[in-house]
């Protein structure tokens, strides 16, 4: 019996899904075809307006469009959850399987490995080194910079409002309002600005 009720959710899921991306194929047709032209403002302008859709029906929408446009996308996609008011900035994301995003978030160039948790208002930006800013005599805004992506681990927790602009690593927890500039090792706990290793995690016995 609890087989086939798991086999009945996973068919309704692929029904969802499937109903998703009907929906939103008027979005992610002409975003592929401006990714043919190196483009992505129709890409930035879906992600915003997708994010205002509440509810299930909501997070159902945002998986058909996703499910289409990104990099990568839960296998499948009917088992990633993307919160209300959730932005991508990029094209160039890839998230697995099971992962939850709260709501508010922003993420940059990314890689989010399975089963990864994202609360509430996190910022994962594309590397630190966005914004050049050496040259006192321009701008900020025209020195330029780099984008890379950055990873957080399967099963990793990341807390509401943290920001994170380095990797991640497997089963780790990054505490509320903690901010990753260097790198993140596998099964520890890291809080503050910027975030260090508080606790080494080992595995239940």
């Amino acid at each position: 019996m609890a087989t086939k009720k798991r086999a009945g959710r996973r068919l309704a899921r692929g029904v969802l899904l499937a109903l998703a991306m009907f929906l939103t194929s008027p979005l992610w047709i002409l975003d592929r075809l401006e990714s043919a032209l190196g483009g992505e403002a129709w890409f930035n302008f879906c992600s915003e307006l997708l994010s205002l859709c509440p509810g299930a029906p909501g997070v159902h929408l945002r998986r058909g469009f996703y499910r289409m446009s990104l990099e990568a996308f839960g296998g499948g996609g009917e088992s990633v959850s993307i919160g209300f008011g959730t932005t991508l900035s990029h094209r160039e994301i890839r998230i697995g399987r099971r992962v939850y995003i709260g709501h508010r978030c922003t993420i940059g160039r990314a890689v989010i490995a399975d089963d990864a948790v994202l609360g509430s208002n996190v910022d994962v930006l594309s590397g630190g080194r966005q914004h050049n800013c050496d040259d006192l005599d321009r701008p900020i805004q025209e020195q330029g910079g780099s984008f890379r992506q950055v990873r957080i681990g399967a099963n990793s927790w990341i807390g509401n409002s943290a920001v994170v602009m380095n990797d991640v690593g497997d089963q780790c927890i990054i505490g509320a309002g903690s901010v990753v500039v260097h790198p993140i090792p596998d099964r520890t706990v890291a809080v503050g600005n910027p975030a260090v290793v508080k606790k080494h995690r080992a595995p239940a016995r």
